[in-house]
């Protein structure tokens, strides 16, 4: 099983944990764990205190297998855990420390049309820009970005992890994404690459 698995690869997987299986137990740990300690290092930005939250919630997992609830989506119910012991552990007073999601190791995959040099240039610099730009807005229209657009979650699952209403997470969107528009197009006027 790779990191993008089916609904039924995700129960399949889940259900085995939940019965006990070491196996399934280690495999869960090796899918998921890197990928939730990058999504809460950019919540908190603590590495001590994110990788104390990432094993206490394996630990309860393993611990509590038997009473835990079935899901067909891991990452969700996983994100979802991880950013409520960062929250509780950090105290409630929504006070997270994240200085910004960054965007800077994102890859932005695009065929270009013609494989000399100059397209190739071309493309690099528009998403360094990309890239740059992303950085700039606010955390929370770049914590939502990064669950539904970068880590796939519904726009259910994101107003769930984020503990946010469904509306809100739509208006954040839409204002990320428009700002994000008007900033790239500008910025890329401004290298005549537009």
């Amino acid at each position: 099983m790779n990191n993008r698995l089916t609904t039924s690869e995700h129960i399949q997987l889940w259900n085995a944990c939940r019965a006990g299986s070491r196996d399934a137990f280690s495999q869960l740990y090796n899918l998921f764990a890197a990928d939730l300690y990058r999504y809460g290092y950019n919540l908190v930005r603590n590495k001590p205190l994110v990788e104390d939250c990432l094993h206490t919630l394996f630990l309860h997992i393993y611990e509590n297998r038997d009473r835990l609830g079935a899901t067909d989506n891991i990452r969700f119910y996983l994100y979802r855990a991880l950013r409520r012991r960062l929250l509780d552990t950090v105290s409630r007073s929504n006070k997270l420390t994240s200085e910004e999601y960054l965007f800077d190791q994102a890859n932005f995959f695009s065929q270009p049309y013609e494989q000399d040099v100059m397209q190739q240039e071309l493309i690099e610099q528009q998403n360094r820009v990309v890239r740059a730009e992303l950085n700039k807005l606010p955390n929370r229209q770049k914590e939502i970005l990064y669950l539904v657009y970068m880590k796939g979650l519904t726009y259910q699952q994101a107003a769930e992890v984020m503990d946010i209403s469904m509306k809100t997470v739509y208006n954040t969107l839409n204002v990320a994404l428009t700002s994000l528009r008007t900033y790239v197009r500008k910025s890329l006027q401004q290298l005549g690459t537009l």
